[in-house]
């Protein structure tokens, strides 16, 4: 008979107490420990923004765990405002230290699960340290953030990033009464994830709500007398004062632990996993923010830092690592990378590759791009949206879209995952039957217009 088996979770929020969730799940019997060094173990990351916007005016509306719920009600013993130092995964031992007293302790484990999330990206610059400079990654940001606005006087913010982080930032603080100028290196926000003409449609949006968006690189941040920033000094040589900086520039896996204790990590910089989660070590599994994950389109390794994501990784995780005996291992099925983002009153979609990095994965892409309406002409509600597909021009797979326009649009994009997943075609996309309502949307749907666009793109192509 199997004696009762001891597993650590190493990280809270949507991974780790998901992990741990499934792991109680799949063994009622194990004794499962879910160490976070933050008093907050689960939350709603996604709805920060309206708590920065003012929307939401307790913070606590957006923890979906306390400690104390979830041993009560997953059956895990919660170890909060605890940090581990050391992960010993030949011998089992963990050591962690409690800022509640400041005792570091020791206990033995037969399993690991690492869900230590990310952290973001603060420059090496004097300045970035400064009680006006702020990140905004967890709750405690957003508090600390909140906390500062309410208490001072704001006319004037810098926000050094154009991702989606950067641009609800920017939306939330405009809509505190405070002037907004975004700076961030390429023309349009959301260059990554977007073509040129998409990106600086997303522009337009963020100047229509006010925001200043100007595109340019920081070079450092100027100091008054008081320590505080009090302006930006662009790379250009230009200086954009402010009363407030939000550094948006990304974010770095956490992965010290893991890598002290022998853990590989791939060419992305986060956690080396398989698909059922499992490092390089056979007792130690990842998951969420620190892993890397296959995307689908070109089997490539990212990073995606999204809470669905984080979700799906823990569970698997979770249900791996607790398994023995007859039980069937849990696969992550990879990711198609989407991301919706509100911009004012615009919404913005991507997903899949933009066509230079499928070409840079050895695809032969091209593009098309229409412009059409959310919802029938007549429909007072009926905006513009604008479509971009990505497609291989050998046989017109769909390779990646981008959708940036009024009400209606972000859930558009959910219409291509599975279409893309099954390596479907622009020809598969026609003849999908898409509801026509004028309330929801025209005759024929934008998807369905651009899908014919690339039709006769490609049918142009085969007979030049």
């Amino acid at each position: 008979m199997m004696g009762r088996q001891r597993i650590a979770v190493i990280g809270g929020v949507a991974s780790g107490t998901a992990a741990a969730a499934e792991a109680r799940r799949l063994d009622p019997d194990a004794q499962i420990v879910l160490f976070e060094q933050y008093a907050e173990i689960s939350y709603g990351a996604c709805e920060i923004p309206l708590f920065l916007a003012g929307t939401v005016k307790d913070p606590n509306q957006l923890i979906a765990f306390t400690p104390e719920r979830f041993e009560e009600e997953r059956g895990v013993s919660v170890q909060a405002l605890t940090r581990v130092d050391r992960l010993d995964a030949q011998s089992g031992m963990l050591e962690f230290t409690s800022s509640v007293d400041g005792e570091t302790r020791k206990a033995k484990f037969d399993k690991f699960i690492l869900a230590t999330g990310a952290r973001a990206v603060s420059p090496d610059l004097p300045g970035v340290n400064a009680e006006n400079v702020f990140t905004v990654r967890d709750l405690q940001d957003a508090i600390s953030l909140e906390t500062y606005i309410s208490d001072t006087v704001i006319q004037h913010a810098v926000v050094v990033g154009g991702g989606f982080v950067g641009i609800e930032v920017a939306e939330s603080l405009t809509h505190r009464g405070i002037r907004v100028t975004m700076l961030q290196p390429t023309p349009g926000p959301l260059h990554v994830h977007l073509e040129n003409d998409m990106a600086l449609l997303v522009a337009e949006l963020l100047e229509k709500g006010g925001v200043t968006v100007r595109d340019e690189r920081m070079a450092r941040l100027e100091a008054s007398s008081d320590s505080r920033v009090n302006a930006v000094r662009t790379v250009s040589g230009e200086m954009v004062g402010c009363q407030l900086v939000i550094l948006a520039m990304g974010i770095i896996p956490n992965v010290e632990l893991g890598v002290e204790a022998g853990v590989k990590i791939g060419d992305t910089g986060a956690f080396r996993v398989n698909d059922r989660m499992r490092t390089n070590l056979a007792n130690v599994w990842a998951c969420g923010d620190c892993v890397e994950v296959e995307r689908v389109i070109d089997g490539r390794s990212v990073i995606s830092p999204l809470s669905l994501t984080a979700f799906k990784t823990g569970r698997v995780a979770g249900r791996n690592a607790a398994r023995r005996g007859a039980h069937k291992p849990a696969r992550f099925e990879g990711v198609v990378a989407a991301q919706g983002v509100k911009v004012f009153d615009g919404e913005v979609a991507y997903l899949g590759l933009t066509k230079s990095v499928a070409q840079e994965s050895g695809f032969s892409a091209a593009t098309v791009t229409i412009r059409h309406r959310t919802k029938g002409a007549l429909v007072p509600e009926s905006r513009f949206i604008h479509v971009t597909l990505v497609f291989e021009t050998f046989r017109g797979r769909i390779l990646g879209a981008q959708l940036v326009g009024g009400p209606g649009t972000v859930l558009r994009a959910n219409t291509l995952i599975p279409l893309i997943r099954k390596g479907a075609t622009v020809s598969d996309l026609y003849e999908q039957d898409l509801i026509y309502a004028p309330p929801f949307s025209p005759r024929l749907d934008p998807l369905l217009v651009a899908a014919r666009k690339a039709i006769r793109s490609l049918e142009g192509r085969r007979t030049t």
